[in-house]
C-alpha cells in the first residue's frame, strides 16, 4: 500500500466502552463462536448471529470481487456528497461490516487524509500490511456501536441485509445516526432479490427466501432503506439512488458479465451448508443446481437491483 500519513491517532476515537481492535495476529480459526459447515467456517449458529456467509479465504476474495465489481457498476464508491470533505479535511470514517476491508483499504488509498475505522464481527482482511490510516474495530452492531455520539463525519454500510434481524433495523439505523457528527452523512447499500431467472436459479432464491424468513432477516430490506432514514427523524435531504446488475447481454461487457456471474455463484455456494438441508436436497443436487443456475445466469440475462441510499444528519 506504501506510506500513507495520518495524524490520526487510535486514541482520537472516542469509545463508550471497551472492545477488541486487531492488530493482533490470531487465526480467526483460534476464535471461539464459530463452527464447521461442508467443511467451511461460519459464525456459530447458535448465537445470536444472522451473518450467512462463512469466514474463510474463499469468502475472502469473493468479497474482494464484489467490491470491484460493485464499484464499476456504480462507477465510484459512494454517492454522498463529500468529495471536497474527503479531499481538504481529515475526516472521520466508519466502515459497517468491513468484511475483508476492501472498501476501507482503497478509501484510504484515494483519500490519505481520511481516517477510516472498519468495524466487523471478526477479523477478515490483512492485519500485516493495511494503510496507516485504517483501524479494526471488533464489535457486534446490535450491541451497540463502541463510539461516542458525534464521532464520525461519514458512515458507510453495505450488504448487511442478511446480518440484521429485520427488527434490529430502526436500532442499527439510530445507533449510526447517533455516532454521526451533525452535518454528517450515512450512506446504506443493499441489494434487491434475482429478477428473470431460470428454474435452478428460481429454487435456490427461492430457498434464501424461506431460509432468510426463517431466521429472521429480511430479504426486501433495500426497499425499506429509505423509510429507515426517514422514520429515524434526524436525517434530511435523503436520495435514492437504484443501479440494475445484469449477469447477460445487458451486462456492459463479457468481462463484467463473467464477474457477475461468478459473484452471485459464489454466493449461492456460500449458502449451501445452511440451505440443502434447509431445502431437503443432497449436497450433490445443491451443487447441480448451482451448475445449473451459473448457465442460467448468462442464458436468461439475470439481475438484481443495488439501491444506493444516502442523508445528512441534521445540523
Amino acid at each position: 500500500m506504501g506510506q500513507i500519513s495520518s495524524k490520526f491517532k487510535f486514541s482520537r476515537l472516542r469509545l463508550r466502552r471497551e472492545r477488541t481492535a486487531t492488530a493482533n495476529t490470531q487465526s480467526n480459526s483460534e476464535e471461539e463462536g464459530f463452527c464447521l459447515f461442508g467443511g467451511r467456517k461460519f459464525h456459530d449458529l447458535n448465537k445470536d448471529i444472522k451473518y450467512p456467509y462463512p469466514i474463510d479465504d474463499e469468502e475472502t476474495d469473493r468479497l474482494h470481487l464484489q467490491h470491484f465489481w460493485t464499484r464499476y457498476i456504480w462507477q465510484s464508491n459512494f454517492s454522498a456528497p463529500i468529495e471536497s470533505l474527503l479531499t481538504h479535511h481529515e475526516p472521520a470514517i466508519l466502515d459497517i461490516g468491513c468484511g475483508a476491508a476492501s472498501w476501507s483499504f482503497e478509501m484510504c488509498t484515494d483519500y490519505p487524509n481520511a481516517n477510516i475505522v472498519g468495524l466487523d464481527i471478526t477479523v477478515q482482511q490483512a492485519t500485516q500490511i493495511k494503510p496507516s490510516n485504517f483501524t479494526f474495530v471488533k464489535a457486534n452492531v446490535l450491541d451497540g456501536l463502541p463510539f461516542d455520539d458525534n464521532t464520525f463525519d461519514y458512515v458507510f454500510q453495505r450488504y448487511m441485509f442478511g446480518g440484521y434481524p429485520q427488527e434490529k433495523w430502526p436500532f442499527v439505523i439510530s445507533e449510526i445516526v447517533r455516532v454521526l457528527k451533525p452535518g454528517g452523512y450515512v450512506e446504506l447499500l443493499e441489494p434487491s432479490m434475482m429478477s428473470d431467472i431460470g428454474p435452478a436459479t428460481q429454487r435456490i432464491v427461492n430457498g434464501q427466501i424461506a431460509a432468510m424468513g426463517h431466521r429472521g432477516t429480511d430479504p426486501d430490506t433495500s426497499k425499506k432503506l429509505k423509510g429507515y432514514l426517514e422514520k429515524q427523524g434526524m436525517v434530511e435531504d435523503i436520495i435514492e439512488e437504484v443501479k440494475a446488475c445484469y449477469h447477460g447481454e445487458r451486462a456492459t461487457s463479457p468481462g463484467i458479465s463473467k464477474a457477475a456471474v461468478n459473484n452471485t455463484v459464489g454466493m449461492f455456494v456460500c449458502w449451501k451448508p445452511l440451505l440443502a438441508g434447509f431445502m431437503n436436497v443432497s449436497d450433490k443436487e445443491y451443487d447441480n443446481l448451482t451448475d445449473e443456475a451459473r448457465n442460467e445466469l448468462a442464458e436468461y440475462d439475470s439481475y438484481f437491483n443495488q439501491v444506493r441510499v444516502y442523508g445528512r444528519k441534521i445540523a
